[in-house]
């Protein structure tokens, strides 16, 4: 099959696949409603007055969230997996997701008596402070002449656990009922945001997709190096730097109202990859938004399934399920480098 016919192929499958999950979540959500009473309550004609809130109060925000969160996480990897030359980069690995937490959990902590409006947007202002904190740690390790790929990892190791001993002694020094509060949202939860969080985050995800699609094309020369982009005139560290702040602002986002949710950056990029190994990262860029957009709805499904009526929260899930990729990813690389 032609390569273009095969991407095509792929990304319509994504497409009825992610169809097919925001139909099954709106159903099971609904006590497997009908999908005939279920098309009256979204479509608001004359459906039983409880159905047509659950829809489109309860399950259609989280459906909203699980998408942007999916698309948002996965384009933060496939950014910081270009720009820092790095296959393992990602939110969760390179201690962005843990700036961003320790950022919230300040403001959740500091902010506690100011109004909901105010608390939700310092919130989220807290999660970008501590994210761009760690992107500005790993962008100035990457420049350190030697500094290798793994090593790069190692040093994001060291970046998550300063800002989760960072977290705790805020904890610490806090209130039972506000440790409570930011240890319950540090799981990584979809159904905390309602329709406000759900199309702040989905706004944030389109326009972090349309900003790294723009710059696809110096992403496809920067694989080939710095000289070599910077002699197709690729302003590189301009284009660093950029790139770094849009990844920042779409895990911020994402944890500030979700939190911490792990490894689908890592999974989606590289599960394209997989499939399509030399595609310019217009593609990329587009199929990964979509699969990890699709593996978080699938993933969310399987949370709410299986210890039912108990709702498991879809970070534990994702942890469950990236650490095995991430090793395997890692002692691939380190075979090829023996």
């Amino acid at each position: 099959m032609p390569p273009l016919q095969k991407r095509i192929l792929f990304v319509s499958a994504l497409g009825l696949a992610m169809a097919g999950l925001v139909c099954t979540g709106l159903r099971l959500g609904a006590s497997m409603a009908p999908l005939s009473e279920l098309g009256r309550a979204l479509l608001r004609d004359g459906a039983h007055p409880d159905l047509e809130y659950f829809v489109w109060n309860l399950r259609m925000p989280k459906v909203v969230a699980a998408l942007a969160v999916g698309g948002a996480l996965a384009v933060n990897g496939v950014v910081l997996q270009t720009v820092l030359r790095n296959p393992l980069a990602s939110s969760f690995t390179l201690g962005q997701s843990q700036g961003a937490a320790f950022g919230a959990c300040y403001a959740m902590i500091a902010l506690a008596s100011h109004s909901l409006n105010a608390h939700i947007s310092m919130v989220a202002l807290g999660a970008f402070g501590g994210s761009l904190c760690a992107s500005a740690c790993i962008l100035l390790l990457a420049s350190v002449r030697g500094m290798t790929s793994h090593g790069l990892i190692l040093a994001g190791v060291g970046i998550s656990t300063f800002f989760g001993a960072a977290t705790m002694s805020l904890q610490y020094f806090a209130t039972d009922s506000q440790v409570a509060a930011t240890l319950f949202w540090t799981f990584g939860d979809l159904s905390k945001g309602a329709w406000t969080e759900a199309l702040v985050a989905a706004g944030t995800t389109v326009l972090g997709l349309v900003a790294a699609l723009r710059l696809g094309w110096d992403y496809d020369a920067l694989q080939w190096g710095d000289v070599h982009a910077a002699g197709l005139g690729v302003p590189v560290r301009k284009i660093r730097i950029l790139s770094v702040l849009i990844a920042s602002l779409l895990v911020a986002v994402a944890t500030a109202f979700y939190g911490v949710i792990g490894f689908v950056g890592l999974i989606a990029p590289h599960m394209v990859r997989l499939l399509f190994r030399h595609c310019g990262h217009g593609f990329l860029i587009t199929a990964s938004a979509l699969f990890g957009a699709t593996f978080l709805l699938g993933a969310d499904l399987l949370a709410q399934s299986l210890l039912y009526p108990v709702l498991l929260p879809i970070g534990i899930l994702c942890s469950f399920t990236g650490v095995p990729i991430f090793l395997f990813l890692l002692l691939r690389r380190s075979v090829q480098h023996a």
